[in-house]
Formats: C-alpha cells, structure tokens, sequence
C-alpha cells in the first residue's frame, strides 16, 4: 500500500469483522473462479491461485477497512478486465463529482475537466511530483481494473485512493502544490457531460439528442421520445460520448434501425460437476474451460423506425451498453459513427453487495466480440470518421468534435 495516504471519508460505514472479511474473501473466490469469462485476457504466466493467496494474508492482515478494500481491489484490478472490480463507496467519486479529469489529449497528459482553481481546461501537466505523469499513475492502476490503457485515466473515480497533496509540473513553467481537499466545494469548470437526455435543435435544421446513460430506463425513453419529435429535422445526431452504460437499449435500436442488424458473438464459462471432477488433476485450469458460445443474433427492423439519416458520436468515456448500442448501429449500417474509439469493455457482470458495509464486487460472466469474430474486449468500436478532442477546444470552451460531426452528417 506505499503511497497511498489515508483520506477523510465520503461515506461512513463501519469495518468489517474478521468473520465478515472471511465471508467476502470466501464469496470472492466463489465467483471469480465460477464465473469470471475473460481468462483469455489475462497476462501469460497468470496465477489465480497464486495472486488469491497473496490477497488472502493482506486482506486478513489489513489494519482497518481502508487496507482490507485496497486490497480487494489490487486482486480484481489484476483480472485486467474493465466490468470485474471491487467497490467501496467510502472510495469511489462518482462521474463529474471528482476533483478533475485528465486524459491524453494530442498526446499530452491533459486536463479536460478541473474543480481546482489552480488548474484550468486545457492544461497540460507535464510531471507530478517531479515524476513524468505515467510513471506517477502507474501505481495507482494496480488498483483500477481496465481492459486496456484508457484515454482518460479512470482513476480519478477513486480520487480517494490518492495522495492529499501533490505538486504539479504544466507546460508553460508553473508548478503548483495541489490539495484535493480544495476540490470540494468547487464549481467544476471544463467538458462536462449531461446527467439528463438533452435535445437541441440547432438552427441548420439538425437535432442534437445527447445521451448520458442506459442505466435507467427513462434515459432510453427520453431519447425515443425525442426521435417522435423530429419529423422535421434534417438529421439526428446522437451524442454518446462518456455514455456509461446500463442496459443495452433494445428498444431504442429498435425505434431507429431500418435494415437488419448484426449483434455480438459471446462466450461465457459453464460449470459442470461432473466435468470439473473429472478433470485431470496435472492439468487444472485456473478458470472453467468449459463455455457456451451464442450469436450472432440478427435483428429484424421496425416498420415504423424512424427513417432519417443519423450519425452518432463517440469517445473513449462511451462503456458498456453504451458501445452496444454503437457496435450495433455500425454493424447494422445505419449512419456514421464519428469521434473517438469507444472504452472497449462490456459484458452482463455477476454481482454480489454487502449493503450493511458499503462494499461490492462484480464479475464479469461473458465476453464479447464482433459479429465476425474480431475481438471486441480491449478494442472498443472505432469510428468511421476519426474526430480527435483537441487543447485548443478545451482551452475555448468550445465542442468543436461536436461542430465538426455536424458538418460531416449534414453533407453525408
């Protein structure tokens, strides 16, 4: 745990009990081993049954709650699998509620979004603590499972996890001490998202319909009852960036694809009695070798889908159901998707929560691919039309990718 300082909570919720930390320890090791559908993905020489050991001692030697989730969460970060991770609310920072984002931009680590006045969009840090940038968040991704290096560091979910105060090094000279207890009461300032569907009818006759989640239904609604009211829009844009996902809204894909269209291929392990004892003992897998493999399902269009030319928008914050809907938007040749590449993580996670203690894990049970084949996991859906976030946008206020999607939808 080197480095990591301890922070003042968010959330109050006792520690758990040793019989309470045998409990979660037990039901962890339940689930990965039955369920986890991402073996594939893990590093060559992975030893499940190795790292488990480890995280087993540190767990039950954790001097409190903080110790005991820290390591729970190294264990599951190194399952490399962005949908398979282990939560504390007392760590985790929720969307635009962090101290600030930052991800590479033009190939520099560069805020995007920012709740500390010494910092502004658009800056770009070239060390912290007298460290290169990389080097300093490595650490740190031992404790954030992802399927591949993100374009935004994801970590500033678990703002907590951090040190209080660092320095940091910008391009143009200034070094400045940082203390992310000053981000708090701070009013973030910078490419922030919607947390409600928002339609703008834009006056070259273009509707914007900008969709922040499929998390809960009524984000899939909305958008459906946009598309009712845009009769007389020359097209629609569908802006998903930093969409994260829910549930893949099948009745949205529904109202909008006019041609038949491809879902995803997946497999997810399966676990037989009979088989896993007849295995042979020398050659003991780490993980269920036994799987069924399903897709892909080809949906039949609507009559009355709505007919218009679309496009959507994407970037490396559109997850999960959000880079279904993409995927399949693509597949099934509906319109352009522009932007950046999507997170490249998905799948139905099996979950397990500890309400009484504010704790809970996830697994992932099945991954994906491309309808033919390609990997998906790791990958995301890449755009048809690469739109790259700029500095200079940032530095602006201005949502250029957003202008420069219009642009090409409205001569496509």
């Amino acid at each position: 745990m080197a480095g990591i300082e301890q922070r003042s909570p968010l959330a109050s919720f006792r520690d758990p009990d040793s019989s309470e930390r045998v409990v979660i320890i037990a039901e962890i090791y339940h689930a990965i081993r039955r369920y986890f559908a991402h073996a594939e993905g893990l590093p060559a020489g992975y030893d499940f049954e190795e790292q488990f050991a480890a995280y087993v001692k540190a767990a039950m030697d954790a001097p409190d709650r903080r110790g005991f989730s820290l390591a729970s969460m190294r264990l599951f970060a190194g399952l490399r699998n962005g949908h398979t991770r282990f939560m504390d609310d007392q760590l985790w920072v929720n969307q635009n509620e962090g101290p600030m984002r930052i991800q590479l931009v033009e190939g520099c680590w560069t805020v995007v979004w920012t709740r500390l006045h010494e910092l502004s969009p658009g800056d770009v840090i070239v060390s912290i603590d007298g460290r290169p940038v990389a080097d300093w968040v490595a650490p740190f991704y031992d404790y954030v499972g992802s399927s591949s290096p993100a374009s935004h560091f994801e970590g500033w979910h678990f703002a907590e996890i951090f040190p209080k105060r660092f320095t940091v090094l910008t391009d143009d000279g200034r070094q400045i001490m940082l203390d992310l207890d000053d981000a708090v009461e701070q009013q973030a300032r910078g490419r922030l998202y919607p947390v409600e569907v928002e339609t703008i009818h834009r006056h070259d006759g273009l509707m914007v319909i900008r969709i922040p989640a499929f998390n809960d239904p009524r984000y899939e609604q909305a958008a459906i009852s946009a598309l009712r009211d845009a009769t007389d829009a020359k097209a629609v844009l569908l802006d998903l960036r930093s969409n994260r996902g829910g549930t893949t809204p099948m009745n949205l894909l529904s109202a909008i694809m006019t041609k038949p269209y491809p879902g995803t291929v997946f497999s997810s392990p399966m676990t037989i009695a009979y088989s896993d004892a007849s295995r042979d003992e020398y050659e003991f897998p780490q993980f269920p070798i036994t799987a069924y493999r399903y897709g892909p399902y080809i949906a039949q269009p609507k009559p009355d889908a709505w007919p218009g030319s679309m496009a959507i928008l994407a970037d490396a914050g559109c997850a999960s159901a959000g880079e279904d809907f993409v995927l399949r938007f693509q597949q099934g040749g509906r319109g352009l998707v522009l932007g950046e590449p999507t997170w490249g993580s998905t799948g139905k996670p099996y979950c397990r929560r500890f309400p009484e203690l504010g704790m809970s894990f996830r697994v992932s049970t099945k991954r994906e691919y491309f309808a033919d084949g390609r990997p998906f996991e790791g990958v995301g859906v890449t755009p048809d039309r690469a739109i790259p976030l700029t500095r200079k946008e940032l530095q602006t206020g201005e949502d250029a990718q957003l202008e420069e999607a219009v642009r090409i939808l409205l001569l496509a």
